[in-house]
């Protein structure tokens, strides 16, 4: 019977300790960071449109049938690209009979010449009268004048015949071409031109906003030694559906008066767009530069928390206890955002916010990138510097 004095000892055990006590759990390790010091202008975002810096409505110059359309609705075109061709025949006849009449002139010309040039001795020898070599003087000038209009009208021909390729101005997009092959087009004259198609161009374009008087006042001499090429006043531009302000440029002009009815002067900034994102005529949110740059304290995103109205961080003391910090925010610059209310080489928590359930409570802190929220790369981690030459390719072990 070896049961009982097992159950014996159970009971003997148990009875000579207190209740068993339950594991205690580890502090939950988390990423820390210090905010970020860097140095910001203040910035007001204020509602703003795309403006193209240069804006054409293409009309032809000549009338005529259309011949031939070389350019698509919306295409990107270089100055003096051709946009449409009109029937040019018209105009070469135009230029054969303006030839011909510069031909005449210059017979005209010398005939009147000889004339004068013959009565010049005769008269000396009294055998014409002074009116008749007056007469041939008279008819050399005219013939003379004949000649300068027959040139003219050959130039006039020559420029027809060039105008009837209608051609880029400038480069840049082109709208709707309103018209196509066989369509009659109307060079001006006694009616209006017809418009064929308009181009902006769209590297740099203009972003214009509105500044109101007081601003205005404040920031008048920064702004005149911007529009004068000096220090810039930088702008910021972010379009519907963008986050945040991504596109970058310089104040460029400021009207010469402030509007009376709205209280506000007009600004303009300059802004390069190689990848065409930005389009004329889109209404922007523009961020411009009120004041130069002064310290601020950047803090990631996602190292904010909210509690109802409050916005918060938790600091991480040299025991690894949390504690409660309420901020206030300010502008966004990315991922990260402008804080008040935090010191400089205080250490946030800033990844793993899940694991701490309450302020005071104690964590395991390793350091990452405000920024990034990655952890430093370990120096060991890091690839030795080469002390042997590179070597070519095909020859480097893979």
């Amino acid at each position: 019977m070896r049961s009982l004095p097992i159950l014996a000892a159970i009971v003997l055990i148990a009875g000579c300790g207190g209740p068993p006590e339950m594991p205690q759990m580890p502090p939950p390790e988390v990423g820390v960071a210090a905010p970020i010091s860097r140095e910001l202008p203040v910035e007001r975002v204020l509602s703003g449109r795309i403006e193209a810096v240069e804006t054409v409505e293409l009309s032809p110059q000549v009338s005529g049938i259309v011949l031939q359309v070389y350019a698509a609705d919306g295409a990107s075109v270089k100055a003096g690209d051709p946009i449409l061709e009109i029937d040019p025949a018209p105009f070469k006849a135009a230029l054969a009979r303006a030839e011909a009449g510069v031909a005449q002139a210059e017979a005209g010309l010398r005939l009147t010449t000889d004339t004068r040039d013959r009565n010049a001795k005769l008269v000396t020898d009294h055998i014409v009268s002074q009116q008749v070599f007056d007469d041939s003087v008279t008819a050399v000038m005219a013939a003379d004048a004949g000649l300068a209009a027959a040139k003219a009208a050959l130039t006039t021909a020559r420029l027809d015949l060039t105008y009837t390729t209608l051609r880029a101005p400038i480069s840049g997009r082109l709208g709707t071409v309103r018209t196509s092959t066989g369509n009659i087009v109307q060079g001006g004259g006694g009616f209006p031109p017809s418009v064929v198609t308009s181009l902006v161009t769209v590297d740099p374009v203009h972003a214009t906003v509105n500044l109101d008087e007081e601003t205005y006042r404040r920031m008048s001499p920064r702004l005149a030694t911007s529009v004068a090429g000096g220090e810039p006043v930088h702008i910021r531009v972010g379009l519907a559906g963008e986050d945040g302000l991504p596109h970058t440029g310089k104040v460029t002009f400021v009207d010469n008066q402030i509007d009376a009815q709205s209280g506000s002067i007009r600004l303009r900034a300059t802004i390069p767009n190689p990848n065409g994102l930005l389009t004329p005529g889109a209404f922007a949110r523009v961020g411009i530069e009120i004041e130069a740059p002064r310290p601020v304290l950047l803090v990631n995103e996602q190292a904010i928390q909210a509690q109802l109205a409050t916005r918060f961080a938790l600091v991480v003391d040299d025991q690894g206890m949390t504690s409660f910090r309420p901020v206030q925010l300010g502008a966004a610059h990315g991922v990260l955002r402008e804080v008040t209310g935090l010191a400089a080489g205080e250490r946030i928590v800033a990844t793993n916010l899940a694991k701490v359930f309450f302020p005071g409570m104690p964590v395991k802190p390793s350091p990452v990138d405000m920024e990034t929220l990655q952890a430093p790369q370990s120096p060991a981690a890091a690839p030795a510097a080469p002390v042997e030459p590179i070597a070519p390719a095909g020859q480097d072990g893979k």
